[in-house]
């Protein structure tokens, strides 16, 4: 993404775009449930123009690469690995390898609904997603990739070796998993926001919130689209001042079309709630008791590395999956609607049950003491050889 090519050429890392914009995809995942009729009605043209955008730059992009380690829903990448004969990986931040153990991230049900059910949906899931790319991606393969058009079986997508980016912590490596496939830790880049520094307001606002022992929460949702950006503020104040907490509110939410900054200027915060645009996850959530946000996996990492109480209200894909699982830890609480009731007592289990508190911050500590990147290394370096191997002659030892 073009926004963030400063910010990695900041660590004299070089940046390449590849094409289409991710967030005008989240933006038509967020306003209509993920692979519903209203998703594919609105979003199948623009998808089409996004995806060949995508694997056109992605190609001319990756031409003197040694080694590809691709987030699979990139697309393009193992076709690329295979057309420069190169070693290919896969990372992600949800669960993407078939498992019995849990759903797939973008397909969980309303209900826990068992092992064979859990394994289905990453059939339906890879399904899907095939049958709706597998005609423009083999004519790319075709026309400029200069290789044969292939099919699922042939990509044996499932002995690709893949990284995880999160804990074992928060998501135990299941038992169908092979060993090609690691878990390392969260990749935590420290410090990442240098130029940020805290506004003056914001920190004495704190300290008096400290020194009149109110618990401080976090509520931010990123960039959502929603039907009514005004009522959603004010039933969260509602809910701030009825729990009795202090809360630090990062508002990006806004109507279709709407500019977050406009939307919701007439609106006055009371001294309970400090707001802002953004604040740094990394300098923030150490400093507070609880955290209520969307659920994105990097944030969800953010709050449970810092040891607090983490609500979630999911709004589409992995961020159900994740409100699931920090739910079934006993480390925080997930939200169906966001009523000020609901938020209210949400706020006031997060930041007063002892049990809650005592396994956020065990899981706390067990993510802090991982290295995610060694481990991530190290995985590569063990895998290297089966990544640039034929996977349609590989099979595991019985």
């Amino acid at each position: 993404m073009p926004e963030f090519k400063e910010w990695i050429e900041g660590y004299d890392i070089e940046h390449r775009q590849a094409g289409g914009d991710p967030t005008a995809l989240m933006k038509l995942s967020a306003e209509h449930k993920m692979f519903s009729p209203g998703f594919f009605k609105e979003s199948l043209g623009s998808f089409r123009e996004w995806l060949d955008n995508l694997l056109l730059d992605a190609w001319n992009a990756c031409q003197d690469a040694d080694v590809l380690i691709e987030s699979p829903s990139a697309m393009a990448g193992i076709h690329i690995a295979e057309a420069l004969k190169i070693p290919y990986f896969r990372a992600f931040t949800m669960p993407w390898t078939r498992t019995t153990a849990y759903p797939q991230a973008f397909m969980v049900p309303a209900f826990e609904m068992g092992p064979s059910f859990n394994y289905s949906t990453y059939v339906l899931f890879d399904n899907i997603m095939w049958r709706a790319t597998s005609g423009q991606i083999n004519r790319w393969r075709k026309n400029h990739l200069r290789i044969r058009p292939t099919d699922m079986s042939t990509l044996s997508v499932t002995k690709v070796p893949f990284l995880y980016n999160f804990s074992t912590a928060v998501v135990p490596k299941p038992l169908d998993w092979h060993d090609d496939i690691t878990i390392t830790g969260y990749w935590t880049l420290e410090d990442s926001d240098k130029d940020w520094t805290p506004p003056l307001g914001l920190e004495n606002w704190m300290n008096q919130a400290k020194q009149d022992g109110k618990p401080i929460v976090y509520i931010g949702f990123g960039s959502i689209v929603v039907p009514r950006p005004n009522a959603m503020t004010k039933s969260i104040i509602k809910a701030v001042e009825k729990s009795g907490v202090r809360a630090i509110i990062a508002k990006g939410w806004s109507s279709r079309g709407g500019d977050p900054a406009k939307e919701g200027e007439n609106i006055e915060f009371p001294d309970s709630c400090y707001g802002l645009e953004k604040v740094p996850h990394g300098w923030l959530f150490p400093k507070i008791q609880a955290a209520l946000h969307h659920g994105g996996a990097g944030t969800v990492g953010a709050s449970l590395r810092s040891g607090i109480p983490t609500i979630i209200k999911p709004w589409f894909g992995d961020q159900f999956f994740w409100a699931n699982r920090v739910t079934r830890l006993g480390v925080g609480l997930k939200l169906a609607s966001l009523r000020s009731d609901e938020i209210a007592d949400a706020l006031v289990k997060a930041t007063s049950n002892r049990i809650m508190i005592e396994k956020a911050a065990r899981v706390g500590e067990r993510i802090r003491a991982e290295n995610g990147v060694d481990k991530a290394l190290l995985a590569i370096h063990h895998n290297i050889v089966r990544a640039g191997g034929d996977r349609r002659k590989m099979q595991w030892a019985t």
